[in-house]
């Protein structure tokens, strides 16, 4: 059975075991092993509690039963060329071994849902164009490419690429 609810600073650990563990097996082959060596739990925390307390991210953790196994955040979308009726997903994280087997489901359907209720009409999320696992999985769920490309440096230049979707 599946739970959801808002985290808190007190959740900041397990937000950085999600994060730091899906990070390392989705980004395997796209980024180099010593930057994913980089990402550790300890350091994924102390971001967390600081989005958290200085209030900045808003995230919710997917419980399978009493265990933590994703996290998404959620806010107003931060790019200037949006207006203020669109939401963004900034991040959605699973625990690798929960791919696949329709927890993501549940919790961007739940992200989808606590933007509309504060009336974006629009979500948009960005995605390294080489993570094609996560662009398949945002299309089956109604994103689409909105045809933005942005050049990051992650250990080298990569592209992001701008998906939405109309929530009604």
């Amino acid at each position: 059975m599946f739970k959801i609810r808002y985290a808190d600073i007190n959740d900041s650990k397990t937000l950085g075991e999600i994060h730091s563990k899906s990070w390392k097996s989705a980004y395997k082959g796209i980024l180099s092993n010593e930057i994913l060596e980089n990402i550790t739990v300890e350091k994924r925390q102390k971001y967390f509690e600081k989005a958290l307390s200085d209030g900045w991210e808003e995230d919710a953790i997917i419980f399978n039963d009493d265990e933590a196994v994703g996290l998404i955040c959620i806010g107003k979308c931060r790019d200037t060329d949006k207006p203020n009726t669109c939401g963004e997903i900034w991040g959605i994280y699973l625990l690798p071994e929960y791919w696949n087997n329709g927890i993501g489901y549940e919790l961007i359907n739940w992200g989808l849902n606590e933007l509309k209720k504060r009336n974006y009409d629009k979500v948009t999320l960005w995605v390294l164009e080489e993570n094609i696992n996560a662009r398949k999985f945002y299309e089956k769920v109604g994103f689409k490419h909105d045809g933005t490309v942005k050049e990051i440096t992650i250990g080298k230049k990569l592209n992001e690429c701008r998906y939405e979707k109309t929530i009604t």
